[in-house]
């Protein structure tokens, strides 16, 4: 693969940008003083959109023509023995394609499914079409409870309660209405103060000789 130099690049600027595809950790005082140019010169090509597509362009054709070492490196570590780059080298050729399990708080069923699933983690493919995805049954839907005729008794008594305390307190501030008296503030009343302002009703029905509906 050829690079494709543009006329702006200048000779000084194609040595530094060998001098940086060939080593990425040179230090840009090094490459400015072989290139014959200053470090803000360097900087200053560094933001240059053309110098920098030429840099890349380099650096992949450099880069392309190290991965068969590497990879031929793999191979034999791999025929040697190693898991590690077995895996990266069938990782690179697509061949392997990798299972993630989650482990996370699992309920019988998908224990179950996991013991029978645990050789499954790495599984090398050939030839592979849609048909051949294995898809696990889902989990079992589970049937809510069924409500007890006691439950709903109980619940029956316990709106019944509330309504009435409801009913209660709406005939006090009506009572209280009637006769002037301000509703309590705002929040929640204990026993002794409820207890006291309902006597004040009481108190200003009988001085108005006001007689109240009973419940």
């Amino acid at each position: 693969m050829s690079v494709n130099i543009p006329s702006k690049i200048k000779p000084s600027m194609v040595v530094a940008i060998d001098l940086l595809v060939n080593d990425p950790e040179a230090k840009i005082t090094d490459v400015a003083e072989k290139a014959g140019v200053t470090r803000a010169t360097v900087h200053n090509w560094l933001k240059d959109p053309e110098f920098v597509e030429v840099f890349y362009q380099k650096y992949m054709v450099v880069f392309g023509s190290r991965l068969p070492t590497v990879l031929n490196s793999m191979v034999r570590e791999a025929e040697a023995g190693n898991v590690q780059a077995g895996r990266l080298v069938l990782e690179h050729s697509g061949k392997l394609i990798k299972r993630v399990e989650v482990n996370n708080h699992q309920s019988p069923f998908e224990k179950f499914l996991s013991s029978q699933a645990s050789d499954m983690e790495e599984v090398e493919v050939l030839e592979a079409d849609y048909e051949d995805i294995e898809v696990l049954p889902q989990r079992p839907v589970v049937p809510d409870k069924k409500i007890t005729q006691g439950q709903i008794s109980r619940e029956e008594k316990r709106l019944d309660k509330k309504n009435k305390k409801r009913r209660e307190a709406r005939r006090w501030r009506q009572r209280a209405k009637a006769v002037g008296i301000d509703k309590p503030k705002m929040g929640r009343q204990t026993p002794a103060q409820r207890k006291d302002w309902q006597e004040k009703i009481i108190k200003k029905e009988k001085a108005l000789n006001v007689v109240s509906k009973k419940s």
